[in-house]
């Protein structure tokens, strides 16, 4: 049964750099065994790729392709995701503006817009195999919030002389987000809250 179909030149197909989805199926469900079939050989791109086209179209079912007319995403649910994301970063923007003149007020905007990510961050609109690697993945490493929230409430926090507040908001964040805490972006939250908990700041 296929679960990936692409066009390569060369070696590739044989290669194992492809997107993080296809590595948890072929590690998880495959116990990285897997075969390379060369369906059709010696075409133009533009031949390959109707090829590909025709095959995945064909075989959306079982595939772990992200390009696949098949896959079954719920739209309204996609919908939903941008739409509280889209007005979450809006009200990021208002706090932000507020951050020299009103810092009490730019606080109380991220603790909010920290309250929103929960509604959005949970929405998960992939159906089919897709879904099912995305629902192993966020069993086995979490989900993923907003550092950008995050960032800017601790950042106005410790302007304020509220380290320990900080220090107990990036505690929860990371909590609740556990997919955050590894991304290259946490680690100068970390370090800026843990360097002024040091300082008794």
């Amino acid at each position: 049964m296929p679960f990936y179909i692409g066009k390569r030149t060369g070696r590739r197909a044989w290669e194992g750099e492809r997107h993080p989805l296809w590595g948890r199926y072929v590690q998880t469900h495959l116990q990285g065994k897997y075969s390379v079939v060369i369906l059709v050989d010696d075409l133009t791109s533009i031949q390959a790729e109707e090829a590909e086209s025709e095959w995945i179209a064909q075989e959306s079912e079982t595939l772990v392709n992200w390009v696949n007319l098949g896959r079954k995403t719920d739209f309204k649910a996609l919908d939903r995701y941008h739409s509280l994301r889209n007005a979450n970063r809006q009200l990021v923007a208002s706090a932000r503006e507020m951050e020299k003149s009103h810092p009490e007020e730019a606080i109380r905007l991220y603790y909010q817009a920290l309250a929103n990510i929960e509604p959005y961050a949970n929405i998960q609109a992939e159906g089919g195999l897709l879904g099912q690697l995305i629902d192993e993945e966020r069993a086995e490493f979490g989900i993923t919030g907003d550092l950008s929230v995050l960032d800017r409430l601790t950042l106005c926090l410790l302007r304020a002389s509220r380290g320990s507040e900080a220090s107990t908001v990036r505690a929860q964040h990371f909590s609740k987000y556990h997919a955050d805490e590894p991304l290259v972006r946490a680690g100068p939250i970390k370090k800026r809250v843990a360097k002024a908990a040091r300082k008794g700041g």
